[in-house]
């Protein structure tokens, strides 16, 4: 377990976990948080542009609130993978006891994290505790009694690291909404400069500024940030733990053994 580990090579780190990640970690994710962009993106559009948003309200914020639960319980499962594929670990967490129990702990705490993160951005609470401590309960799951407890626990680890780490997610994070925000707006114009395509994308620039535009646009770079995010604390969570578990070394200890059990120089 490295505890020197600056926040640019934890982020190095998770990168190159999710290059190793099974198919079913992406699998996992994209089924769960693309249903849920895009009922969000559904609720807003009707609630701006439709004539009957009043009594298609409620409706929709039902929806949206069903796919979010259905989100965070197959990014709580996305994250057991990606345990499974930094650890080796190789318990079984699809047991369907398992399974349920994770998927309500997640439904019962995670949309706190909606009206907690605000606060603590008006620093009501440290906002890289509150964040972390969210982000360490998808990564645990909360299937067992101390998850709650041990989620908190870790978010306190490495403060400094955790401020790098979450400066430097952020510029990612406004980097990548940039550059959808450039590719999208250059579209309409490119169509036009090469092919000759009039519309009415270009004849006014109105559109650029429209709420629900930037609206998917953050949500297109929250999904390709977050995953990354979660592979982060990922390996902060298995690091912590191996500081009473000491599984850390005996992962090691595996790499420096061969088929035939004869331990080998690193």
């Amino acid at each position: 377990m490295r505890t020197d580990r600056t926040g640019l090579a934890l982020i190095e780190e998770a990168i190159q976990l999710l290059r190793a990640a099974p198919a079913t970690v992406y699998a996992l994710y994209c089924g769960g948080t693309v249903p849920f962009l895009l009922s969000l993106f559904n609720f807003f559009v009707k609630m701006s542009y439709s004539r009957s948003a009043e009594a298609e309200c409620s409706v929709s914020a039902v929806l949206v609130t069903l796919a979010y639960a259905w989100a965070k319980g197959l990014q709580a499962f996305c994250c057991r993978e990606l345990v499974r594929a930094y650890t080796g670990n190789v318990e079984r967490w699809w047991k369907p006891k398992t399974m349920l129990a994770i998927w309500s702990r997640q439904i019962a705490f995670q949309p706190l994290g909606l009206f907690a993160r605000p606060l603590a951005w008006l620093l009501v609470f440290p906002v890289i505790y509150v964040s972390a401590f969210f982000q360490n309960l998808t990564v645990l799951g909360g299937a067992r009694q101390t998850d709650i407890r041990k989620s908190w626990e870790l978010a306190r680890l490495w403060p400094g690291q955790s401020c790098t780490v979450y400066g430097l997610l952020s510029l990612l994070a406004l980097v990548v909404f940039l550059d959808l925000c450039a590719i999208t707006y250059s579209i309409p114009f490119l169509l036009k400069a090469l092919f000759g395509v009039e519309s009415f994308l270009t004849r006014s620039y109105t559109w650029m500024f429209s709420p629900v535009l930037i609206i998917a646009l953050g949500a297109g770079a929250h999904f390709i940030i977050d995953l990354l995010a979660k592979a982060i604390h990922v390996i902060r969570c298995c690091d912590g733990e191996s500081q009473t578990t000491g599984e850390d070394l005996l992962r090691r200890l595996k790499d420096f053994q061969n088929r035939e059990g004869v331990f080998r120089a690193p």
